[in-house]
């Protein structure tokens, strides 16, 4: 018999679904927690549908493939091997066509499978999360079960064919060192920081365009929070990652008001220093600048152009508060303490995407006139394109007089 290479798998994996489905074999479900029994038994199973079938796999072979095919059908497929190698930091597939990112860089995979095969796979994923996928509903964003965000569109929204991006997050916890050592930040602003994280009195915005890296330095900055800091955090996908003994973890499915509910169920009777709302994309926003009001320490992450830009896009995200304008403005400009902008650009040179801290500013309440409510920040630390350098640090000359 003739040992099965890694381009057959397609076909094995085909096959053994089909056969899965004619003998009502079900498929195990993802969990957060594996579960062996369930995982051996799905893997007997397998094994039993390849001999039935007949396939010409080497005996000796035979329990590595068999391992190899129930991962691939529990899993993504032709595409879980580079779910799981190191360094790959984003998967792409269009219509077949497969790429992933690494360390800043595209490159291309090839042709893995048909069009055909990446749906199914969609479907299934959808179907294994209790979502339906349809010509009604073609789109899907969820988490898979290491942590991996999968946002996929399928006909008629997507003209192409199955689009994919699969947003994996690395397993190591980055450290401002890590991310001085990748130039995306310089010494001087990881120590103003990491003093900020320990302080707990300044509520912060991460904000950089996607896959900018704001969960990263938010993850390095949650680091230095103090080990007896009662933390609360709700997010919808599992991003963040405190160095904290004991913290409260919440996630959330998103949309349906599910964060406001945690936060003024769960988070406000929980008497928490420090509050994190993981993503701000849509009704978060309100939570967030009620969490300012309340006097919480509160930090988040988002997406905008700049700094400044962040705020502004918090206040449009909290329009259906049914707050007036003004008074979120206050509300915003009077509990933020700081907006950390994170830069995503192309350097053709390298050919690789850099991600680097663009500004940071202090922001320290607001000044009212006769056309509205005006934030009063300044900028205390950007990148200097001109000489490729960041500035020196200023101190918050309004900091100071608060």
């Amino acid at each position: 018999m003739s040992t099965i290479t890694r381009y057959d798998y397609n076909d094995v994996v085909k096959r053994v679904q089909d056969y899965c489905v004619r003998r009502e074999i079900p498929v195990p479900r993802w969990r957060r927690v594996s579960n062996p029994e369930e995982e051996l038994a799905f893997h007997a199973n397998v094994l039993r549908a390849m001999k039935e079938l007949g396939l010409e796999i080497a005996e000796e072979d035979r329990q590595a493939v068999a391992r190899e095919v129930a991962k691939r059908i529990t899993g993504l497929g032709v595409l879980q091997p580079y779910l799981e190698q190191e360094g790959v930091e984003e998967i792409i597939v269009r219509k077949g066509f497969v790429q992933v990112e690494r360390s800043g860089q595209i490159h291309d995979v090839g042709e893995l499978a048909q069009d055909e095969f990446f749906f199914r796979m969609t479907r299934r994923i959808a179907d294994l999360e209790g979502k339906e996928l349809s010509a009604e509903d073609p789109q899907i964003k969820l988490g898979l079960p290491d942590g991996s965000r999968f946002t996929a569109a399928i006909p008629p929204l997507s003209r192409e064919g199955t689009a994919i991006n699969i947003r994996r997050f690395s397993r190591k916890k980055l450290t401002f060192e890590d991310l001085i050592d990748y130039k995306a930040i310089d010494a001087e602003a990881a120590e103003f920081l990491k003093d900020l994280s320990r302080a707990m009195d300044k509520s912060c915005i991460f904000s950089g365009r996607p896959g900018a890296g704001k969960t990263t330095i938010l993850n390095a900055f949650t680091q230095y929070l103090p080990k007896h800091c009662q933390l609360s955090l709700v997010e919808t996908f599992q991003e963040v990652q405190p160095q904290l003994p004991h913290f409260n973890h919440l996630v959330v499915e998103e949309g349906h008001g599910a964060v406001g509910r945690v936060v003024n169920v769960v988070f406000l009777r929980m008497r928490p220093d420090v509050m994190i709302i993981g993503e701000t994309v849509s009704e978060e926003a309100i939570e967030f600048i009620m969490g300012l009001n309340l006097g919480i320490t509160a930090f988040t992450t988002t997406h905008a152009h700049s700094a400044i830009l962040a705020m502004t896009r918090i206040e449009t995200l909290s329009r259906a508060s049914g707050i007036p304008l003004n008074e979120r403005r206050e509300i915003i400009g009077s509990g933020l303490g700081l907006a950390v902008h994170i830069h995503k650009g192309y350097d053709p040179d390298t050919q690789r995407y850099m991600r680097y801290m663009r500004e940071m500013v202090a922001v320290s309440g607001v000044t009212r006139t006769a056309e509205g409510v005006e934030y009063n920040y300044e900028t205390i630390k950007d990148w200097d394109p001109r000489r490729k350098t960041w500035t020196p640090l200023r101190e918050p000359r309004r900091w100071r007089e608060l």
